[in-house]
């Protein structure tokens, strides 16, 4: 299986400070503290010393002599002789982004973010702190959804339609999504007798309420769609290395390769879809690196859309 992305870069990044502060040290040592094969860390070092400042000179690539005898010395790191530090600015857009995200009723892991809000203001000089991600009503509706929802309460509220149209509403909460940096409540609504989606913005006076009853079950199912993607049908997808952060998608899982795929390197993807047109799309957005093995009539349908379009852009004569 190849490497993520997401798990190569940090180590590369990483692996030449440390070295620096280890002078000598062997190959095996350093497999053993980076949790990889001798294999694995020497394609590293290769990758590493390929690498430097433009115009890629031997005097602006990194110098690292790794195979005489089986000891590695840095003699010249060029900018990776520090390990890698979040500026000011990257520390505050992040410590926003998790203050908005520690705001969403019932998130997962709240304690780990306002612990890394508390290390990222550090970095930022407590910067983030200024800066309020939602209004105070907000903040207390988001606190009573979390309630009903930790607890399976009931919630009475006020509600105004985008055609400004103010309703009473008793619902029963199953979720909160985000849309366009709006916050939704998603859940079973006494009025409409349906599920229903609720802007954050929209809701005021809100209550808790004992559960409601006649409320059908499975509703939490149905509200997150989960249902519909397990019963999806599965296209297989052939990928290019070069997109392979397509693989760290929750919804895409890896296929098992032949002998003969994993000779020539390709990675193969099981991609559920909803719709055709979707999947088209999708594909069509890959810029050529993906393609669809099966199911054969849309690998098809996407062959006659790539050669239509082809023969439209073609100089004429």
């Amino acid at each position: 299986m190849s490497e993520l992305i997401s798990d190569r870069i940090p180590r590369l990044l990483a692996l030449v400070p440390w070295l620096i502060k280890r002078p000598g040290i062997t190959l095996t040592q350093t497999a053993e503290h980076f949790g990889i094969s001798v294999d694995t860390l020497t394609k590293d070092l290769w990758q590493i010393v390929l690498c430097g400042l433009p115009g890629y000179g031997p005097d602006q690539l990194v110098d690292i002599d790794f195979w005489d005898d089986d000891r590695i010395w840095v003699y010249d790191p060029q900018t990776l002789a520090l390990p890698m530090r979040i500026s000011p600015e990257e520390a505050i857009a992040l410590a926003i982004a998790l203050r908005r995200m520690s705001q969403i009723p019932a998130v997962d892991e709240k304690a780990l973010i306002d612990r890394l809000i508390g290390k990222l203001e550090n970095v930022s000089g407590n910067g983030s702190h200024l800066l309020e991600v939602s209004q105070p009503a907000q903040i207390a509706l988001s606190k009573l959804v979390e309630e009903a929802l930790v607890q399976n309460l009931g919630l009475s509220f006020d509600y105004s339609s985008a055609q400004d149209d103010l309703s009473h509403r008793r619902v029963s909460p199953v979720r909160v999504f985000s849309v366009d940096d709006f916050l939704y409540l998603a859940g079973w609504c006494d009025q409409a007798e349906a599920i229903r989606s609720f802007r954050f913005d929209r809701i005021s006076n809100p209550s808790l309420l004992a559960p409601l009853e006649h409320v059908p079950p499975g509703i939490a199912i149905e509200v997150t769609g989960l249902t519909d993607l397990a019963k999806a049908p599965v296209a297989l997808v052939r990928i290019e290395s070069t997109i392979s952060w397509v693989t760290e998608e929750t919804w895409v899982t890896l296929a098992p390769l032949t002998a003969r795929d994993a000779d020539q390197g390709q990675i193969l993807i099981q991609v559920p879809y909803l719709s055709k047109e979707w999947l088209i799309r999708w594909i069509l957005s890959m810029g050529g690196a993906a393609a669809v093995l099966d199911p054969p009539e849309i690998a098809r349908e996407i062959h006659e859309i790539v050669t239509q379009s082809a023969i439209r852009l073609r100089p004429q004569d």
